[in-house]
């Protein structure tokens, strides 16, 4: 087949804050919020699948793009947001047929943390996720594409976008398992959302090492993922509201199938490094999950989850209009990776310290300085208007009840120094 275009960069306007901003005021009334998205334009990036066995008879193209997302209230930093876009065109001859094109909208979220300086509790972080994910649907949308995919490998980790914000006495730290229930619930949460519950998201979930007959370890008692519904209770739901996410267990591709032709390879990922191995090339996604649950980053006693999620278009919701810019101002007010690479080093500096009110005032300050020296990425304000919310907090499983976990440390010996 002759080389194929690359699909067309179209991107989406300043809306990103504003879904963020519309998600944040349904938190309870009494609170102001700032809501700043740095947003880049397409650059064409390697296959998600670079090793999948492709004749001449198909050829596919990636763009990808990057979002920032910080959300902060009384001028000082209090959640933010890391996601990378992958729009992937594909095209496939077929004999005399016309050549079938899809087109096909991923995001893998690479990173979501709080600073500490939250003014109460609140779901805060569940609602930047969710209305995030709005915004995606949205465009995903009105470029007519059949569904989003939602990727997310969830690690428990003390501090992911604010330096020092472990020792920040304000900062709930969650660990391996509290973490893995609490990314469910919140993309739970966002799927539902973002669809209004009008169609029904189906969602999957693997935490390498365990077996689905273990499932309720991490979801609760009440809630079994399956190869169908989400559990099997008579109304077959864990909430209210959970016929609109169809959860299961296991990664989305046959068990048999060559994992090179069908895993997603998202850059700083486990399965990635593993699938970049050289004896990698037979494995089956079988074999990839028994090498995923031994890993140096999921095994050993860690406790990791792979999410994955299928946002459908749903024919009871519109786009709106702007939800994208049109090709003549595609590009207008999107930065280059570079940009962005220079936000990260100033957000990451040696002297951004969030560990103290104090310290991180002064370190919200410096970032944003720096963004409004150097780019023009407007502030979108979010006065919250909803009702109170109780909820009881999340329950870690008993230990000595806990499911084991493979851990192969006991058994590697080290090799013996050899004195000379």
């Amino acid at each position: 087949m002759a080389s194929m275009p690359a699909p067309q960069p179209v991107h989406r306007r300043a809306l990103v804050a504003e879904y963020i901003a519309e998600s944040l005021r349904t938190l309870p009334a009494g609170s102001s919020f700032a809501v700043r998205v740095v947003y880049t334009a397409d650059q064409p990036v390697d296959s998600l699948t670079p090793r999948r066995r492709l004749s001449h008879f198909h050829a596919e193209n990636t763009l990808s793009r990057r979002v920032l997302a910080f959300v902060s209230q009384g001028g000082c930093l209090v959640a933010g947001l890391e996601v990378h876009e992958f729009t992937t065109l594909r095209i496939e001859a077929q004999g005399a047929q016309p050549p079938r094109t899809s087109t096909t909208v991923d995001c893998c979220i690479e990173k979501l943390d709080t600073s500490g300086e939250l003014a109460g509790r609140m779901p805060m972080a569940r609602a930047l996720v969710a209305g995030y994910l709005r915004s995606l649907h949205r465009y995903s949308t009105a470029l007519n594409i059949p569904s989003v995919g939602v990727h997310l490998f969830a690690r428990a980790q003390p501090e992911y976008l604010f330096a020092k914000s472990k020792d920040n006495p304000g900062k709930r730290i969650l660990g391996d398992l509290e973490l893995v229930k609490w990314w469910q619930s919140a993309l739970q949460f966002a799927l539902e959302y973002s669809a209004k519950s009008i169609c029904t998201a189906v969602a999957n979930c693997i935490v390498p090492g365990s077996t689905m007959r273990e499932s309720s370890w991490f979801f609760g008692k009440d809630c079994t993922l399956g190869a169908g519904s989400m559990n099997n209770n008579a109304n077959g739901s864990c909430t209210e509201r959970a016929q609109s996410v169809d959860w299961k267990w296991g990664l989305p591709y046959p068990l048999g199938a060559r994992a090179h032709d069908c895993v997603l390879q998202f850059p700083d990922d486990p399965i990635t490094r593993l699938l970049s191995e050289p004896h990698s090339s037979a494995w089956s996604v079988s074999g990839l999950l028994d090498m995923l649950s031994v890993s140096e980053e999921c095994g050993s006693g860690h406790r990791t989850a792979y999410f994955m999620a299928s946002l459908p278009l749903c024919p009871g919701i519109s786009a709106q209009a702007g939800d994208i810019a049109d090709s003549s101002t595609a590009s207008q007010g999107h930065l280059s990776f570079e940009d962005y690479d220079r936000i990260l080093v100033a957000l990451f500096d040696h002297e951004m310290d969030f560990s103290s009110t104090a310290s991180a005032y002064l370190s919200s300050n410096r970032l944003k300085d720096y963004l409004d020296s150097n780019f023009d990425i407007p502030l979108i304000s979010a006065e919250t208007t909803g009702p109170a919310i109780t909820r009881e907090p999340i329950q870690a499983a008993t230990p000595y009840n806990l499911p084991t976990v493979n851990d192969l440390s006991t058994v590697i010996r080290k090799k013996r120094k050899i004195v000379s």
